[in-house]
């Protein structure tokens, strides 16, 4: 069980370092002491599928209340309040802070192109996985100044949840944690 776990952790590690990559000039963020950060999940998919797709062959989306949940509350009071907590603590050193800052010179926004929820299946779970790109934008446009692309984002920890709603919030604190690594990187 051991090997099984060290196994699983060293993969982990490997598929975070390889699965990101900048784009654009991100250095615009220096000296910035409060970021704005959005949400976007226009287009997002959840494990390759459609939104519509994937509420079909949910065995909980007969459950109104559950669907309704995912689509709002789940993003707004779970996945992405992680997010941003776990980016805070990496650029907190950097004197920078994300959150809602509408009148911030900059925004991040945090582009959601796919969700896997992962599955609970005891010792053979497999964590939520979550792509998506950071794109840095002066705030009030849309073109961006640099792009972070973070593809199959992953907890490595202890990931036995029963609940995908779970699932998929550990790996949006690892989302933050990736974006905000990048950012502390700025010279």
């Amino acid at each position: 069980m051991k090997k099984l776990f060290l196994i699983l952790c060293i993969i982990s590690i490997a598929t975070i370092a390889n699965a990101q990559k900048t784009s654009g000039d991100i250095s615009c963020l220096k000296g910035q002491n409060q970021i704005n950060i959005t949400f976007d999940y226009q287009g997002v998919t959840y494990d390759g599928e459609s939104e519509s797709n994937y509420f079909k062959n949910e065995e909980k989306a007969k459950k109104e209340d559950w669907r309704t949940a995912w689509t709002s509350s789940f993003r707004t009071d779970k996945w992405e309040p992680r997010l941003v907590r776990d980016l805070n603590k990496e650029i907190s050193k950097k004197n920078m802070e994300c959150g809602d800052f509408p009148d911030a010179p900059y925004t991040i926004i945090v582009k959601l192109v796919d969700i896997d929820p992962g599955t609970f299946a005891g010792p053979m779970s497999v964590p939520a996985k979550v792509t998506a790109n950071a794109i840095i934008v002066k705030t009030g446009s849309d073109s961006a100044l640099g792009t972070i692309e973070l593809k199959k984002i992953t907890y490595s920890g202890y990931f036995l949840n029963p609940l995908p709603e779970l699932r998929v919030g550990e790996a949006f604190s690892c989302v933050g944690e990736t974006i905000g690594k990048k950012l502390s990187k700025i010279k």
